[in-house]
């Protein structure tokens, strides 16, 4: 499984009202520590899959 590039505060609940997503290691909103999102949920018919799993191969990570 791959991990996402999409970060969560780790504080969102002390400090704001809803998690702040970020693309970067720090919290644009109060400076605290991003760690990694959950994974997005399993979806049977993913409309995307066959695209991402091309994009694996010519990338080499079978």
């Amino acid at each position: 499984m791959t991990t996402s590039d999409i970060r969560v505060c780790a504080d969102w609940r002390a400090h704001h009202d809803r998690p702040v997503y970020t693309l970067g290691d720090t919290c644009p909103a109060c400076g605290g520590d991003a760690v990694q999102s959950s994974p997005a949920r399993y979806n049977p018919e993913d409309p995307y899959g066959e695209y991402r799993r091309r994009a694996k191969r010519r990338a080499g990570r079978d």
